[in-house]
């Protein structure tokens, strides 16, 4: 009975404490080329999300739930560096809906774009145009 009214403070503890293990996870798993593209990928559909959505809690839902599909296809077709950085993703954007109680989750992975900035940097300059 009292775990219902606990959920929002496990869903919390769980973020907080899941974004920093599926980072650590990816840097001891993965060459650094794939947590590169990681890193790419999650700062590009990130700032989507955020040019697209701003503070406007409806579409941040809609973002989610259209993450969570990019990662159940990408867990189908069993794509590492689509599914860490959707569940990256996902973990920043139910963050940023519970608010600054997540707040060492979305740190977890600013710190994590941060640490390969460069690359993401490089990454655009050399992108072509479609």
């Amino acid at each position: 009975m009292f775990g219902l009214f606990n959920s929002k403070a496990r869903e919390i503890q769980r973020l907080n404490r899941d974004a920093a293990l599926v980072i650590e996870n990816a840097r001891e798993s993965y060459r650094s080329e794939l947590v590169r593209d990681i890193a790419i990928l999650i700062h590009e559909k990130i700032g989507e999300a955020k040019t697209n959505c701003g503070d406007d809690v409806a579409c941040l839902q809609r973002a989610l739930d259209h993450f969570r599909k990019l990662h159940r296809e990408a867990r189908r077709r069993n794509e590492h560096v689509g599914l860490t950085a959707y569940t990256l993703i996902i973990i920043y954007l139910r963050a940023a809906l519970i608010g600054p109680e997540c707040a060492p989750a979305q740190d977890a992975i600013d710190g994590f774009l941060d640490s390969w900035r460069h690359a993401i940097e490089e990454g655009n300059k050399n992108e072509k145009p479609t």
